[in-house]
């Protein structure tokens, strides 16, 4: 094992003990009213005793009524307790080890069951969103990222990626005629507002981060040079990058593609998994913006459990080029939660086969893990054929 992969580094004024990121995956297990079930702590105590460098908490919603999955996360102070509960369950299994709330609204991602919204255009089904509720859901994500701070995370991140409310106000199709959309200074408004109020409130070793979908694969989406526009030019997306360094937030986490829409840009499958090889091209992309502007960032490059075992080397030659500095797994999470661990110690890892059952779960409102290894989730798969 190459010992690049198990390099500390340092993150504001936290040392990640390795360059593995346990990144958001939705487990849609959380009790009625939002609150973290006893499943879902267990499942983030596997990855404290894992030992990966990074964990990011699934997608969490910062209201309680516009929601991607049924049994989705709520973060407010109702439930403030059972957040505790869960960073207490993951400190304890992993005293050393950094654990962030990634924060979301889910927009017209958001399901049949929940308030369905529109914030570009009005649509079939879904509740356009006014100039002032844009400014509650502001409001909403600095209440909620206060309350993160105060459960005991080191840090959130902005979901401003796959297609929820943060990516969809950052798109040039986004031609609200108010202070929301339009120019890219009204499209970034969200972002721009949110973090400078965090910066003057929060503690100054709080870490503050983004993850960004570069290119979402549709007419006018995040990647795209105009609303009118398919073809992919990251110019943009890399202004918002630069936004984001002088805002002062610590990292980008960079992704692609709308699982719901484009799902195979955001997690290739066995036909489509040279996609992934788009995803390292977005990481070094953005790294080498970061390292040539002499700018300060940490990247989390995405989309290694495409790469199966192979992700390993990947990692080695991603890391020692530098090209990142740090490597999410998703659906890995899902297969092996105690990787790193099992890797230090030489030992053999459950590696995910790319089945997409877990994708299958989440997509028919189920509770939502490996249904190749984990006996539970292969009886929630049954039920569903």
């Amino acid at each position: 094992m190459n010992n690049v992969l198990f390099e500390p580094l340092t993150l504001k004024d936290r040392v990640i003990k390795n360059r593995f990121v346990a990144q958001p995956m939705e487990g849609n297990d959380a009790d009625k009213g939002g609150a973290p079930s006893e499943r879902a702590i267990s499942r983030y105590r596997e990855l404290g005793k894992g030992e990966w460098g990074l964990v990011i908490v699934e997608a969490t919603s910062v209201v309680a009524t516009s929601l991607a999955r049924v049994n989705g996360m709520i973060l407010n102070r109702k439930n403030l307790d059972a957040f505790k509960h869960l960073l207490d369950a993951y400190k304890t299994a992993n005293p050393g080890g950094c654990l962030l709330f990634q924060l979301t609204h889910s927009g017209e991602q958001s399901g049949a069951f929940a308030d369905k919204t529109s914030l570009a255009v009005e649509k079939p089904a879904h509740r356009y969103l006014s100039t002032s509720e844009i400014a509650d859901i502001r409001d909403a994500f600095v209440t909620a990222a206060l309350l993160a701070a105060e459960a005991g995370a080191d840090g959130i991140d902005f979901k401003m990626c796959h297609g929820y409310l943060g990516a969809e106000i950052l798109r040039p199709n986004n031609v609200r005629a108010d202070e929301w959309g339009g120019c890219f200074e009204n499209r970034t408004r969200l972002l721009r507002e949110v973090v400078t109020e965090l910066k003057a409130r929060l503690p100054q070793g709080f870490i503050l981060g983004s993850r960004l979908s570069m290119y979402e694969g549709i007419r006018g989406g995040c990647g795209t040079a105009g609303a009118g526009e398919i073809v992919e030019d990251l110019s943009e997306m890399l202004n918002v990058i630069r936004l984001m360094d002088e805002l002062g937030m610590d990292y980008v986490n960079v992704s692609a593609g709308i699982p719901a829409l484009t799902g195979a840009i955001t997690r290739p499958t066995e036909p489509s998994k040279y996609l992934a090889l788009h995803h390292l091209r977005y990481t070094k992309t953005v790294r080498e913006l970061i390292v040539n502007e002499q700018r300060h960032l940490k990247v989390v490059g995405s989309a290694y459990s495409s790469h199966r075992a192979k992700s390993l080397a990947v990692m080695e030659e991603m890391l020692t080029k530098g090209y990142t500095d740090l490597c999410g797994f998703g659906r890995q999470i899902f297969a092996d939660p105690l990787m790193p661990k099992k890797l230090s110690a030489g030992e053999p890892v459950n590696w995910c086969v790319l089945c997409s059952a877990c994708s299958r779960l989440m997509a028919s409102q189920h509770n939502d893990g490996c249904a190749v290894y984990n006996d539970f989730y292969k009886q929630e798969l049954k039920t569903l054929t």
